[in-house]
């Protein structure tokens, strides 16, 4: 009796220590999937923005050249949240700055993405079809800094969530407002871009987290394919951003925070300005109380655009301050990446 209690008892021993080995593994293949996933979409992005520069040194028609700047950009918005996360400087001259614009045609500031913007956009005249091509190639080039950097990013499964986490508030501050997308008018498309970068990244995490909560994952699935059927059915006038950040932005924060706590990925003791622990970005203290202030929800008028305010779980903020903090907070990211 007491040899089969030993034989039992070694074989559940040996399963038990099989089923830990796996769920590190499968951790671990999520990382490396991230960052083969990430190459392959960076090498893609660099071929996008390589067909640009074709169309505007070829001349080819307004047409072609604006649909190759929207599929370019719907690229890099796939990978907007491992770009800003790991890279947030090259960021700036991939696809910034975008709040405060000026009226005149060319403005001061811009850079990549937002400087072809208004060059291409609502119309090319020929007179700026050379200097468009010589952002687009400006930008090609700090894609091969893109492309080189790449090799060095070593993320953690908490970084990864994370930056998930920070790309949904991205979509309410910069796609959901229009502030990314103001002449050309893409901003719903270039947030189901957005949505398909998170979608990809946490699949790699599905089949670890489908052992400790199946039914997370089958509410993230729904929640994703019904954001995204939401976002390709609206159109800018009539979108009710306000529904879609309390029905869908804030559901899909408060599901990475449950997964990321189910597979015990820690939080660090890092001070961060947007709380990497907080359900959503209208928690409780989801902001650091220091740079949480009654002023950022003033309405705040820039010419030809309004600033969108969002009135969500008794909080209030304008687009333009979330954004801010989050450009705030990837340099406390930077630095804390860099001293660790």
């Amino acid at each position: 009796m007491r040899v089969v209690v030993t034989v039992i008892t070694l074989l559940l021993l040996v399963i038990c220590c099989y089923s830990i080995f796996e769920l590190k593994c499968s951790k671990t293949l999520a990382v490396n999937s991230t960052r083969q996933w990430y190459h392959q979409s960076v090498d893609n992005l660099d071929k996008k923005v390589n067909l640009l520069c074709e169309a505007l040194a070829q001349h080819q028609s307004e047409a072609v050249i604006q649909q190759s700047f929207r599929e370019a950009r719907l690229a890099y918005k796939k990978i907007e949240l491992v770009v800003e996360y790991f890279h947030p400087y090259t960021a700036q001259f991939i696809n910034g700055p975008v709040i405060d614009k000026a009226e005149n045609h060319h403005r001061e500031g811009l850079q990549g993405f937002q400087e072809l913007e208004v060059l291409l956009f609502p119309v090319l005249h020929p007179a700026d079809t050379q200097i468009a091509y010589v952002e687009a190639s400006k930008l090609k080039s700090v894609l091969g800094r893109l492309q080189n950097e790449h090799e060095s990013i070593e993320p953690t499964d908490a970084q990864l969530f994370d930056a998930m986490r920070l790309e949904l508030v991205r979509i309410m501050c910069l796609g959901l407002s229009g502030f990314d997308s103001p002449e050309a008018r893409n901003s719903l498309p270039e947030a189901v871009a957005s949505l398909d970068g998170i979608s990809d990244v946490w699949q790699f995490y599905v089949p670890t987290v489908s052992i400790y909560n199946p039914k997370l994952v089958k509410y993230m699935d729904e929640l994703l394919t019904a954001s995204k059927a939401g976002l390709q059915s609206g159109n800018d006038s009539t979108f009710n951003r306000q529904y879609f950040i309390t029905e869908y932005v804030n559901n899909l924060a408060v599901n990475l925070k449950l997964a990321r706590e189910a597979l015990r990925i820690p939080y660090d003791n890092q001070q961060y300005i947007l709380d990497p622990a907080a359900s959503n970005i209208f928690a409780k203290n989801a902001i650091l109380s220091l740079y949480s202030s009654p002023d950022s929800s003033d309405l705040r008028e820039v010419p030809s655009l309004k600033d969108p305010v969002y009135n969500i779980n008794g909080q209030r903020f304008t687009a333009s301050y979330l954004h801010t903090l989050l450009k705030q907070n990837s340099v406390l990211n930077s630095y804390a990446k860099r001293n660790n």
